[in-house]
């Protein structure tokens, strides 16, 4: 089952307080997945997907006023993964949610907190520090 955990702390209380929103959001989703709980798991994904929204909105919002220089990319994978949960969230009414369909939010979200959000942590905390 998919945990956050301090190793995945940005040390922004927003944006940390945000991914273990995400997190918990993608934990009852697999159980709902697990269980075949159709209702819940298209309400988990709309949780999902409206979690997400305020996140990168917020997220973007303080990459661009620090002048993060991979802000771009950042934004773009954020663009993919939308486009994605959008997919998933019209796909997901009246039906069961697949074990591929966890796995993937479940790796992209580890992936995406523990390596492209971690790279913008040291430039945000020297941009705190000047």
């Amino acid at each position: 089952m998919i945990e956050w955990t301090t190793a995945l702390s940005t040390g922004v209380e927003l944006l940390d307080e945000h991914h273990k929103a995400i997190f918990q959001w993608v934990a009852k989703l697999e159980n709902a997945a697990a269980d075949k709980h159709t209702l819940l798991g298209a309400y988990a994904i709309t949780r999902l997907k409206n979690n997400a929204e305020e996140h990168f909105a917020a997220e973007e919002s303080l990459m661009k006023s620090a002048g993060y220089p991979d802000l771009a990319e950042h934004m773009a994978e954020h663009a993919t993964f939308r486009a994605k949960l959008r997919e998933l969230h019209v796909n997901s009414v009246g039906k069961d949610i697949s074990a591929d369909t966890v796995r993937f939010l479940r790796n992209w979200l580890t992936e995406h907190v523990a390596k492209t959000d971690m790279a913008y942590v040291p430039f945000l905390k020297r941009q705190v520090a000047q």
